[in-house]
């Protein structure tokens, strides 16, 4: 991570922040799974009390360890608990976006979204990842929209939601926008260590830029 921040130095004086952005959003895409996979596995784990439970954990650890996770997640899928359910619907969408199907990604997700089975808490999450992970092409209107119902909501995802807005803004060359934006994510007491530095590197980065 600091070979990156060392490069955001470096394009600081190429007045092109815009186009750092769009090099370097996508990597901060693993902060908001691992928070959903850290915690599912620890709700998970707490209802290991349970025999269906206990095979469930044991039937979505054995597929996830298989040589075809997809495939085996889906087998399992009617096996598991709806906490596992709701897991393995994740690594399902997050294993389409590695495979650069962003369309089917963002269906699986917006099918968690709209699940009101599942916790506020996980429901908003997939709400961020469809928009991180939107194909080309998307109405950046409607990714805008979809973000504002997670930046006006205090909470875990608040600060990504602002920063992934930023983010399109700058794809804009709303540099204005954008800059607020960061500038709220620095607001934040809770946030992580992560995410306030690369607040405060594009807050830099914007004010050098339009000097």
């Amino acid at each position: 991570m600091a070979d990156i921040f060392d490069e955001i130095d470096e394009e600081l004086k190429k007045d092109k922040a815009q186009q750092l952005w769009a090099r370097y959003g996508k990597f901060f895409i693993v902060a908001v799974v691992a928070v959903i996979l850290g915690v599912g596995s620890a709700q998970g784990y707490k209802a290991l009390k349970a025999k269906r439970a206990e095979a469930a954990a044991n039937a979505y650890q054995f597929a996830i360890g298989s040589d075809d996770v997809a495939a085996s997640l889906t087998q399992a899928m009617a096996s598991l608990t709806e906490g596992y359910q709701m897991l393995a619907q994740f690594r399902l969408a997050a294993a389409k976006t590695a495979e650069g199907d962003n369309d089917g990604a963002v269906a699986d997700y917006m099918t968690l979204v709209k699940n009101k089975a599942i916790k506020p808490l996980y429901q908003q999450a997939a709400l961020l990842l469809a928009v991180m992970n939107a194909p080309e092409g998307t109405d950046p209107k409607q990714s805008q929209e979809q973000l504002a119902v997670l930046i006006s909501a205090p909470g875990p995802w608040q600060g990504l939601a602002l920063e992934q807005s930023a983010a399109l803004d700058l794809e804009k060359n709303d540099s204005d926008a954008a800059l607020k934006k960061f500038e709220s994510i620095l607001g934040i007491p809770e946030i992580s260590p992560e995410l306030r530095q690369r607040a405060s590197q594009m807050v830099t980065i914007i004010k050098s830029a339009t000097r």
